[in-house]
């Protein structure tokens, strides 16, 4: 294992900081009531911020910290453009009148620590596979991967945002609570096919359609937070779309150019 350098850790350190600064100050601006307590909301800020820029600087990996910040900065511009929630209470409890963004962003880390970690998996195999600039990246597997890493890769990711996202609908009210157990499933195939695809064949259309939907999916789960995850269900058949792209693209460029896998598949790339 590789021993992460100073500047790793110095950039994963201003991450989280930046991240807690950030997010401390917008609910100081709105007004919010302090619902959890400070720590509460500066140690999972700081765990996000953290990890995606240490990541980015410990591999090279640009998707972990662009994604973190345009998701924050994306957060910020929202809110601070937005009428400021109004608070209240009824027989004790704490009501509110209004979006209320950065608590949705501050209370859903966990959903996008896993989205940014899979994008970087995504650009990770773009950029060695392909070689774009993979010759840069550092503390990483060269491709074609061996079994082992490539399921490590594709299962961990998959998991990492089905599980996610079943901690996002548990705390939307999903109902019956049993529901999650689907999400979970759908969630993972339909990040698991654009993985494997990529990772493993270096077939690229199912990252492509994958960036283009699930993301925003989630997004509007987070900020919306509807009680029904019929549109999270959805990823099901999408992961059925993924999967038939895959098949279209992959016999696609073996008849037209040869293309069975290329470095993906230890041959030469086409």
């Amino acid at each position: 294992m590789v021993r992460p350098s100073p500047l790793s850790i110095a950039a994963g350190l201003a991450g989280g900081v930046l991240n807690v600064a950030v997010v401390l100050a917008l609910y100081a601006r709105g007004g919010y009531p302090t619902l959890e307590s400070v720590a509460g909301i500066a140690v999972p800020a700081f765990a996000l911020g953290f990890l995606a820029l240490f990541v980015s600087a410990h591999t090279r990996l640009f998707a972990p910290a662009i994604g973190f910040l345009a998701v924050l900065a994306g957060t910020a511009s929202v809110e601070l453009t937005t009428p400021h929630p109004e608070w209240g209470t009824l027989d004790g409890y704490v009501i509110v009148d209004g979006p209320t963004h950065v608590a949705s962003y501050a209370n859903t880390w966990y959903v996008w620590l896993s989205l940014v970690l899979v994008a970087g998996l995504l650009e990770f195999g773009i950029r060695r596979g392909y070689g774009l600039g993979g010759e840069r990246l550092r503390n990483l597997p060269t491709v074609p991967l061996s079994r082992a890493t490539l399921a490590w890769f594709v299962g961990g990711g998959s998991s990492l945002v089905g599980a996610a996202t079943v901690l996002l609908v548990l705390r939307a009210g999903i109902r019956p609570p049993v529901a999650s157990v689907a999400v979970f499933a759908v969630t993972a195939a339909v990040v698991g096919v654009p993985l494997a695809a990529l990772l493993g064949r270096g077939i690229v259309s199912p990252a492509v359609l994958f960036a283009v939907l699930v993301p925003y999916f989630l997004t509007v789960e987070v900020f919306v937070a509807t009680d029904s995850p019929v549109h999270i269900l959805l990823f099901g058949p999408y992961a059925i779309v993924l999967a038939v792209a895959w098949a279209l693209e992959a016999g696609i460029r073996s008849r037209l150019r040869g293309w069975e896998g290329g470095r993906f598949a230890d041959e030469e790339p086409v």
